[in-house]
């Protein structure tokens, strides 16, 4: 626009559109439309630049916060009551949603997207609800909380992922929900790790243990323990990697591993490279389980599909290089985990 001279009203009266609806697509707000990106390449001459990016952009950045809770908001008064079923499921599968974005979109519009999520939930459960709706509810609030726990430690504000774990915990109880109680207490074990404090997230682990049942949070406690132990080049870490082996055969498989609280078996192999590169005894093993991670974060093409495992894994390898003093491969490794895109709260610490 600057090169072309054009001002945001000559340029919506050059394309033919709404100068209102054009300052929310450059603003953000709103996603452009294949035909505008087109319009918009024409009248600029931009050379195909503008339809490339729009078509490529991510869905993060296209996405705009809370922008399903509208629909989700008129579904609900279209019921009868002041909440039916429908919008209960809906929500279900919005924070669904959410969750499985974990593992790509940036933590920062993560924490954005579920602190929105939650305030609606959290105004709904003041509403004329029946027990079982608002048991629902608190189940959800309790996933959308352990979210922005982990976005927002991701982030870099403790402060703030301490408090949404308090309320993951809160609402686990109030739902009588032992997998959400479980998970409180995993992710005050994950802090305490990147802390440095091991024995502390021992403690956490066997704490959540004792509410997890059969779940893929009692698989992850297990795991979480095992690192521990790995930090402190304790033989426990194999038992507590063998039991969680075991806890992992007894869950169905995921439809949907890409879920933040779900665990499957690639999950497994990424946690068991990290376990053998931490203990230290077997470094041949641990690179080649690391480099079989390696190889399951990329998909078709080479393209990253699991960029927070392929950065922890790189910093695994070379930790393991560092060991057998090949220097400027460590570093190179290093390097390249910064490179990975999605970084968790461990990874800038360990690199």
């Amino acid at each position: 626009m600057a090169e072309r001279g054009l001002s945001l009203r000559g340029l919506a009266r050059a394309a033919s559109y709404d100068p209102s609806h054009l300052s929310k697509v450059l603003s953000g707000h709103k996603a452009a439309s294949p035909y505008l990106a087109a319009r918009l390449d024409d009248v600029l001459g931009a050379e195909g630049n503008i339809r490339e990016a729009a078509a490529t952009a991510p869905a993060a950045a296209r996405s705009v916060p809370g922008a399903d809770l509208g629909l989700i908001e008129l579904a609900r008064r279209a019921e009868a009551s002041d909440l039916g079923g429908g919008t209960v499921e809906l929500l279900q599968a919005s924070a669904d949603r959410l969750c499985r974005d974990y593992p790509t979109v940036d933590p920062g519009v993560l924490s954005v997207n579920a602190r929105t999520h939650l305030d609606y939930v959290t105004d709904l459960l003041g509403k004329r609800v029946t027990l079982a709706q608002h048991r629902d509810l608190l189940v959800v609030a309790g996933w959308l909380s352990a979210l922005l726990a982990c976005t927002c430690y991701d982030a870099g504000d403790p402060g703030a992922a301490e408090t949404a774990r308090r309320m993951t915990r809160q609402f686990g109880e109030h739902a009588g929900h032992g997998e959400l109680i479980a998970w409180s207490f995993e992710i005050a074990a994950w802090y305490a790790l990147v802390e440095g404090h091991t024995a502390q997230a021992v403690a956490q682990c066997e704490a959540g243990l004792a509410h997890a049942g059969i779940s893929n949070a009692a698989v992850q406690l297990t795991l979480q323990a095992s690192r521990a132990y790995a930090r402190m080049a304790d033989d426990r870490a194999g038992k507590m990697l063998t039991a969680g082996a075991a806890a992992l055969a007894r869950l169905p498989v995921p439809e949907h591993p890409e879920h933040h609280f779900v665990f499957d078996r690639d999950k497994f192999e990424f946690y068991t490279a990290t376990i053998y590169t931490w203990l230290g005894t077997d470094d041949a093993a641990a690179e080649e389980n690391a480099r079989e991670v390696v190889a399951r974060c990329h998909g078709p093409g080479g393209a990253v599909i699991w960029p927070t495992r392929l950065s922890t894994t790189l910093v695994n390898l070379g930790q393991i290089a560092g060991r057998r003093g090949d220097l400027d491969e460590a570093v190179g490794l290093g390097g390249a985990s910064l490179r990975c895109g999605r970084r968790s709260a461990e990874l800038l610490p360990r690199t």
